[in-house]
């Protein structure tokens, strides 16, 4: 599917980015770390948008809950480094997620692409943790893994059960 922002593609992408912040606020009522950071099952609607209409619209619909996430509150700006590698890198990844084809076996999905994208999200938020907040690695672990496996396996589970029913939808 091109990129082509006609009335119907832009109501799914308010569609997803309202759904998508809907689900984020509900994700702020989960238990946090003490800096931040939660398990945040609302990125498997920036991965359902990616892979249904494309990752073109992925990418715009996390960029557009981004710009939500900082007037709602939901994110904080500790600089740039930080703005880069713990909001905008990670989320311009979680959009990108549908560039990568969906395994199929036997009449079963498996979106490897969504461990893929959240090894290379977790990377970012180590990298912000190094940079700008000069957390010896050790201390960076300890604080990154835990919610970003967490936001793995609950985006897996919610997109294997949810894509499905979805995709037929999209193809009409």
């Amino acid at each position: 599917m091109k990129f082509e922002l006609t009335t119907k593609n832009m109501v799914y992408v308010a569609i997803f980015a309202g759904l998508q912040l809907v689900l984020e606020f509900l994700t702020q009522l989960t238990p946090q770390m003490p800096q931040g950071g939660n398990i945040s099952f609302s990125l498997v609607v920036i991965i359902l948008c990616s892979y249904l209409m494309s990752w073109s619209y992925g990418v715009l619909v996390s960029l557009v809950c981004l710009g939500l996430h900082f007037v709602l509150g939901f994110a904080t700006y500790y600089g740039m480094a930080s703005l880069m590698f713990d909001y905008v890198i990670p989320m311009i990844l979680v959009g990108l997620t549908g560039i990568i084809p969906l395994v199929h076996i036997k009449n079963k999905i498996f979106p490897i692409s969504i461990i893929i994208i959240m090894v290379l999200k977790t990377i970012s938020h180590l990298l912000s943790g190094w940079y700008a907040f000069q957390t010896p690695l050790i201390g960076n672990l300890t604080y990154n893994l835990p919610y970003n496996i967490a936001t793995c396996i609950a985006c897996y589970i919610l997109f294997i059960l949810l894509y499905p029913r979805l995709k037929n939808q999209f193809k009409k």
